[in-house]
């Protein structure tokens, strides 16, 4: 009789705990269902949406952050926007110091000088380039930070966008939505037939699709919100961190690091490039041998989707495209077997003309010698002058990208094929 009555007690337990766990979960359910449109995401990214983070208040941080807030402070969208990690941050920033006579601060000053002066050169005419590079930017970020940012009402009539294998192949990342771009931006873009090629694994997937349909999971990531604005409560706001002199520059960080370091702490003020700017070659060799260690990674056929996914996309805009094969030195390039250098340009090459962009190869471009370059793959003053009058070269030699460089508010006669003698404006 006692064995009868223990096995009655564990029955009963069990289907209580059964009972019980059912009853949770219809709760939870039930929760979630009460709770949709309460805690809906913001289907698009708008200035006033970014004025009402924490990152506004405390004036503090990601790249992603102050990109967008630069981007959608302006009246309209410019012109030209070039997206990029920070091989084209590097050139862009380096050479600016220069052409400007003056520092550069990575947070603040995100008009390209140097191309915007060689454009005018061969186009006769001003025109605007945005830089949008981030440290680390991936072919999947490009997608999504044009996706937040161009609206169908006013968005760039050109883009240029610098590419390298690290962009498609980085051994260092496990799938494009590991990346703190992709994080950002991702909240307020849908991803739609791309979302399964964003994550590593089903889990990570699963759990993505946990975050966008149910109220209770999203709230979690509001709550880590809240607490991150507790913690900078106190911390100095939008006039503390002026843009400080020159002797006050790199304190913290070398040059390299201003231009590939990241994190959510970034500042205005912080992120300094001098003037003039001192030379030095840094071997970042071990760096790449670490991201180039495999070509045969899950994350490259990821990257290919979302990179054929953004051409379409501005094809469909009517927005015209200027996609550019960084160039690197014989020693970071020798990282990779010629069997994928064939395949990558091919590939490049081929979608280019697919989607209708105008593809520059500058990979191994003899033009580029040791001296233009920082390390083994990011350009210095020289290297990002040099860049740059080549880039203004072929779009002042197209018809179809020097229109779309050119405002569209200037008078229609501008917007034509405006070519300028190759042995007046090729680099010397």
């Amino acid at each position: 009789m006692r064995s009868d009555q223990l096995q009655a007690a564990n029955k009963s337990k069990t289907t209580a705990l059964a009972c019980g766990f059912l009853v949770a979960l219809a709760a939870f359910f039930a929760i979630n269902l009460f709770a949709v449109g309460t805690l809906k995401e913001p289907t698009g990214l708008t200035g006033e949406i970014l004025s009402k983070r924490s990152e506004e208040s405390s004036q503090e941080g990601s790249w992603s952050f102050w990109i967008a807030r630069n981007y959608l402070q302006r009246e309209k969208a410019p012109p030209v926007v070039m997206f990029g990690s920070s091989l084209i941050g590097s050139a862009t920033f380096s050479a600016d110091s220069v052409t400007m006579k003056n520092f550069r601060d990575c947070v603040l000053d995100r008009r390209a000088a140097t191309l915007e002066k060689d454009l005018k050169q061969r186009l006769g005419k001003g025109t605007e380039v945005f830089n949008a590079s981030i440290p680390g930017s991936m072919a999947s970020d490009a997608y999504l930070i044009s996706r937040a940012l161009f609206k169908a009402d006013d968005k760039p009539q050109l883009v240029i966008i610098g590419v390298n294998p690290r962009d498609f192949i980085d051994n260092t990342v496990t799938a494009p939505a590991d990346t703190e771009p992709f994080q950002f931006f991702s909240r307020y873009v849908g991803l739609g037939n791309l979302a399964r090629a964003a994550f590593s694994d089903p889990f990570a997937f699963l759990d993505w699709n946990f975050h966008q349909y149910l109220p209770l999971k999203r709230l979690n990531s509001k709550l880590a919100e809240v607490a991150s604005n507790l913690a900078r409560v106190g911390q100095n706001g939008e006039d503390a961190h002026p843009r400080t002199l020159v002797s006050h520059l790199n304190k913290k960080r070398g040059i390299l690091q201003v231009f590939m370091g990241g994190g959510l702490d970034i500042r205005k003020g912080e992120w300094l490039i001098p003037y003039p700017m001192p030379y030095g070659f840094q071997d970042n060799m071990p760096e790449y041998m670490r991201r180039y260690k495999s070509t045969k990674t899950s994350l490259y056929p990821a990257e290919k989707k979302f990179f054929n996914a953004f051409l379409a996309r501005l094809k469909d805009e009517n927005i015209k495209v200027l996609v550019v094969n960084m160039p690197a030195t014989v020693p970071n390039r020798a990282l990779l077997p010629d069997s994928f250098w064939h395949e990558f340009k091919t590939y490049l090459s081929s979608t280019s003309t697919k989607y209708g962009a105008e593809y520059l190869d500058l990979s191994d471009d003899f033009r580029f010698i040791s001296t233009d370059f920082l390390d083994t793959v990011h350009l210095n003053s020289m290297g990002g002058a040099r860049l740059f009058n080549i880039m203004a070269d072929t779009i002042g030699k197209s018809s179809t990208l020097s229109a779309a460089a050119i405002p569209a508010d200037q008078p229609s006669e501008l917007r034509t094929n405006i070519q300028t003698s190759a042995s007046d404006n090729t680099w010397k």
